[in-house]
């Protein structure tokens, strides 16, 4: 493939047909820079068990950070420290600091808050499921931002688009047309990946009714708040920002799912804010190599190939992994449109099936 060719995102507006319906976050001014390198902020969620903590642990240990930094963890959905001792035992060898959070909402909210009680100089945050892949991996994301006109560095990007996606599924003029399977047969894909996230096999009827309802209520926001494929956004599995950059944006209160998805891939993203204000966004491969989006899709660390360029991988980098053919085509596609190259499948769909079974039954064990 060539170079791949990307509009300039923020050319594209378009007007609410309702106010701003979110609240401002400010953040406070960062502390006197402090010596001990970048902080580092993971997530760990008390609904995920111990055996989540337990592999970021194992990957820490497996795979040095490469430079001094100070980890901060993020313990969400615990009544008290007496219930988190167990997990601050697990990784008593890694001297973690703690703060503690209520179980409501979701990751962004929760490293917005982070960072305004600790008030560093720069931050990499990582989600429940990051799991660094080579030593090195935080020298390298330092590396990255510390470049001139660099606003946030990270392991992934994309550039699928809620709307288009939308519009797709509606049978509307999309960018997907002709490039994802029909619809039926993608909806039973996109299914299986969100039902293998949630360690079930099926859906009961009132999850069923309950999710084409949350369609039905999110339906305005996906087509006015969010531009059409490509949609080019860093995604905050695993990202690096500094203080001082957050406080430049425009954030606001992370209260749902959708919230996330806005500050994430909306027309309001930190991507598309960061570029308004002139400021890159870069992915950061295992070998330290740099790209802006015009190169994420031929980076190979997203859904693309065998992902054999990823620098941090996550829940949905693993998706696709262990998927079937049919599973990454689509994800391809979905993340990349006509760039899209996944590389075959190395199970059967019958395979990735019992492997995800296998995945599940481990998570329940907490192995």
């Amino acid at each position: 493939m060539n170079r791949l060719s990307v509009p300039n995102v923020s050319r594209r507006r378009t007007s609410r047909p309702w106010a701003w319906p979110h609240t401002p976050l400010q953040l406070p001014h960062a502390q006197a820079e402090l010596a001990g390198g970048p902080c580092v902020v993971h997530l760990v969620r008390k609904a995920n068990g111990l055996g989540a903590l337990r592999g970021f642990a194992d990957a820490l240990r497996s795979h040095p950070p490469g430079i001094e930094h100070e980890l901060v963890l993020a313990m969400k959905g615990f009544h008290s420290a007496e219930e988190a001792k167990p997990y601050l035992r697990e990784v008593a060898d890694l001297e973690p600091r703690t703060l503690f959070f209520s179980d409501r909402g979701f990751d962004l909210g929760v490293y917005f808050a982070t960072a305004a009680r600790l008030r560093r100089e720069r931050y990499c945050f990582l989600n429940s499921n990051a799991r660094p892949l080579v030593d090195g991996w935080l020298a390298m994301l330092n590396k990255a931002l510390n470049r001139p006109g660099v606003g946030q560095v990270g392991a992934t990007g994309s550039w699928a688009s809620q709307h288009s996606w939308l519009t797709y599924s509606m049978g509307l003029p999309s960018a997907y047309r002709g490039l994802l399977p029909p619809l039926p047969t993608a909806r039973e894909l996109l299914l299986e990946v969100e039902l293998e996230k949630q360690g079930k096999r099926r859906r009961s009827f009132a999850e069923m009714l309950h999710g084409r309802l949350k369609a039905l209520l999110q339906m305005p926001e996906e087509l006015f708040d969010f531009g059409a494929f490509p949609t080019v956004h860093l995604r905050p599995n695993s990202f690096m920002i500094t203080h001082a950059i957050l406080r430049e944006l425009r954030l606001f209160v992370v209260l749902n799912k959708m919230d996330t998805y806005t500050i994430e891939s909306g027309r309001e993203s930190l991507t598309r804010q960061l570029e308004k204000l002139g400021r890159a966004t870069l992915v950061v491969d295992r070998d330290g190599a740099v790209h802006p989006p015009e190169r994420w899709g031929l980076s190979r660390t997203f859904w693309q190939s065998n992902q054999e360029h990823l620098l941090i991988a996550d829940n949905q980098t693993l998706y696709y992994a262990h998927g079937d053919d049919a599973r990454r085509r689509l994800l391809s596609r979905f993340a990349w449109g006509e760039h899209a190259d996944p590389a075959p499948a190395r199970l059967s769909r019958r395979e990735a099936a019992l492997s995800t079974a296998a995945r599940s039954a481990a998570s329940c064990r907490g192995d």
